[in-house]
């Protein structure tokens, strides 16, 4: 106990802990690549940008390279824009797409994947030895693989599988299926459905990747197996969705030919034709097709500009070229030639940034341009024009440059009381400057003149409103001046209060924390401001009264529904927004309807109660239904229960009148913090109807008993 009192003892074991724990953490992070002993399996031979890889007996991901060795029981993930293809040692060739996750085991003699989402395909070549067979699990189903090609896409509601070579065995519930070549199965909570497609998708070709200089493109869908017949029985539906469920489509068109043109945005997407089976009169889909449209401009140089003569006194300059940067290309190189052919290069420098200096380029006439170049698959080089600049030494000095405030800059009155900043560029050739603010273009009425060394100047000294001249003198040896052009700017009475997200009226789609983040126009110079939130338009009464520090707040919402907001400048004037209302919806998906169907007729003379179904949502804790009366000019709620089950029975027909009616159903889940949300309800009306009662008919004639 006596150690533990004395600080040295205490220090020096703590320094020790430290420089044991930091050996450990090193030793962790650069010999992971030594920990699995589990064997090689194949080897990554192509990758697109992010591909992870967790070992077996890790829980950290890596990043891997092409021609790594993945070892057994390796997962690996893509994410976003980025694939890869694993080729194993027996010649079997996995493409993985992007989003995308899979864990290998080859401890038996078969090839096992366990496929958790996302896309891939799995070829087994000819040469593979038919005792093995490839066993692909997703969940409860399981895909048996001998020889051939298959391509699996699965959601959290739906698997497709797609035979383009061989045959293909599915396991599902206990229930085996054969999948053809050319056939596809759809795998969902209603069952399997095995067939020969009668549509094949053409062009986007799967992972294709289109090109876009504006960043948008006019994208052409097509398929094969379109005639007069197929487009009359299969009344087939184009869709395109950004995610791979087809949960929220941005496209979903009927077809009436066999080639349509959409304009679209850069993005990845998804697409796939949906119609009625001619055979079975159901609902079926073709197999997804996955494209991206990549945003990739023009390269060109953005310093120097074409004719651009650079000049020096003394010193040799540093110039430094500029250019825009790309997406796509992960290296560029600068190339200088005396010739705008390139035949006498002079310099050749290689950077992953999008500038590089040179110190070393004497008084003449260059050409310059960057090569671009990329490491992702079937993307070329790309080239910038050609640009003329000289570099030359100066006989005579030039005159100051002028920076800031720009020519016409607009600044507002209670800036000017802070500070405004004044700026030109520096140039060796002169002592010091003469910077001169006036009220009129002819400088005939100075406000005011400093003499400095720098070239810049701090006005903190407020002006009113209205429109200022100012300019630059430089001062050489003897005392020689060289004045600048004069740059006007006027000030005005205050800036507006602007708004900018959400929207008026935007529905905003939030998760289970309710969080949306208000955004506003940040003023200049002003920092302090005070956001107001209401669930009525006249504010009387406020959820959020808040300060904040920057132009954005992070709302955090008890419920859904619909809020107004407003934010006040607090420095200065309190200037306040106009007021915007939004609304916030829940991600969390509403349960389908299943029965009573839309516009369903149900004649209560034979039943005394309704049965209400729909499907049931994983993750929920309980539903909400409501049965509401809506034959009248008032809406009446009938019943409003919370249940457990997806299923009700309602018993109460006497609440009951002939006419219209809606019933909706909601999710409850429990957010983050523990408390139970509500999702937006799914909603179909029926209608009730009584047969008409006749007058009854006496068919036994005369009189029975007189008193």
């Amino acid at each position: 106990m006596r150690l533990l009192n004395d600080a040295k003892y205490v220090v020096t074991g703590l320094f020790f802990l430290i420089l044991l724990f930091s050996f450990l953490l090193y030793r962790n992070l650069n010999f992971r690549a030594y920990d699995s002993s589990e064997p090689t399996i194949g080897v990554i031979t192509f990758k697109n940008k992010t591909v992870l890889r967790k070992y077996n007996d890790a829980v950290v991901w890596d990043l891997i390279e092409s021609k790594t060795e993945v070892k057994n029981r390796d997962t690996i993930r893509t994410e976003g824009l980025s694939d890869a293809i694993l080729t194993l040692n027996d010649g079997t060739k996995i493409n993985i797409s992007e989003n995308s996750m899979i864990l290998l085991d080859l401890s038996d003699k078969n090839i096992n994947i366990n496929f958790a989402y996302g896309s891939f395909e799995a070829a087994r070549v000819g040469g593979s030895s038919g005792d093995v067979k490839m066993n692909i699990t997703a969940g409860d189903k399981t895909v048996e693989v001998t020889n051939g090609d298959v391509k699996l896409d699965k959601t959290k509601s739906e698997l497709n599988i797609k035979v383009d070579q061989g045959e293909a065995k599915l396991t599902s519930n206990g229930k085996a299926e054969t999948i053809g070549k050319d056939q596809v199965a759809n795998v969902t909570e209603s069952g399997v459905k095995v067939a020969k497609q009668l549509f094949r998708l053409v062009t986007p070709e799967d992972r294709k990747n289109i090109f876009s200089e504006d960043g948008s493109e006019k994208v052409t869908f097509s398929l094969a197996g379109w005639n007069r017949e197929s487009m009359k029985n299969a009344s087939p539906v184009l869709e395109v969705s950004l995610f791979p469920d087809f949960s929220k489509s941005i496209v979903r068109e009927k077809l009436t030919s066999a080639n349509v043109s959409k304009t679209l945005e850069s993005g990845s997407y998804y697409w796939r034709v949906a119609y009625t089976d001619p055979n079975t009169k159901s609902k079926a889909v073709t197999e997804v097709f996955q494209f991206r449209i990549l945003n990739d401009p023009s390269l060109r140089l953005v310093y120097p500009k074409n004719g651009e003569v650079i000049s020096y006194s003394n010193e040799i300059p540093v110039v430094r070229f500029v250019w825009n940067q790309l997406d796509l290309y992960s290296s560029y190189s600068v190339q200088i030639a005396r010739d705008s052919s390139f035949t006498d290069i002079v310099a050749l420098k290689q950077t992953q940034n999008q500038s590089l200096a040179f110190d070393s380029l004497k008084e003449g006439t260059y050409f310059a341009k960057i090569k671009a170049k990329s490491n992702l698959g079937g993307v070329d080089d790309k080239t910038s024009t050609v640009v003329s600049f000289q570099i030359e030494k100066k006989t005579n000095s030039s005159p100051p440059e002028l920076l800031e405030p720009s020519k016409g800059k607009v600044i507002a009155e209670e800036q000017t009381k802070s500070q405004i900043f004044f700026s030109w560029k520096d140039d060796k050739d002169f002592d010091s400057y003469e910077w001169e603010l006036s009220s009129d273009s002819n400088f005939t009425s100075i406000l005011q003149s400093e003499k400095l060394k720098n070239n810049f100047y701090k006005f903190n000294s407020g002006l009113k409103i209205g429109t200022y001249f100012w300019r630059v003198k430089g001062i050489g040896n003897g005392g020689v001046r060289f004045e600048s052009k004069v740059s006007p700017f006027t000030v005005i009475a205050k800036e507006e209060m602007e708004l900018i997200y959400p929207n008026q009226s935007a529905e905003v789609e939030v998760d289970d924390r309710n969080l949306v983040v208000l955004k506003w126009k940040k003023l200049t110079g002003k920092s302090n401001y005070e956001v107001e939130i209401t669930k009525q338009s006249d504010f009387q009464t406020s959820i959020v009264r808040e300060v904040v520090v920057g132009n954005y707040f992070e709302f955090k919402a008890k419920d859904l529904g619909k809020y107004f907001w407003r934010v006040k400048v607090l420095d200065g004037d309190n200037t306040t927004s106009q007021v915007r209302n939004f609304i916030l919806v829940s991600n969390v998906e509403p349960p389908s309807l299943v029965s009573p169907s839309r516009n369903e007729t149900i004649d209560l003379f034979t039943k005394n109660f309704i049965s209400f179904s729909w499907k049931p949502i994983e993750k929920v804790t309980a539903y909400r239904l409501k049965l509401i009366d809506v034959s009248g000019i008032r809406e009446k709620i009938i019943t409003n229960e919370r249940l457990n089950t997806n299923r009700f029975q309602f018993s109460e027909i006497q609440k009951l009148n002939v006419g219209r009616f809606r019933w909706e159903v909601s999710s409850i889940y429990k957010g983050t913090d523990g408390s139970e949300r509500e999702s937006a309800a799914n909603k179909q009306d029926f209608f009730v109807t009584v047969p008409e009662l006749k007058i009854p008919k006496i068919l036994t004639p005369g009189t029975i008993y007189v008193e």
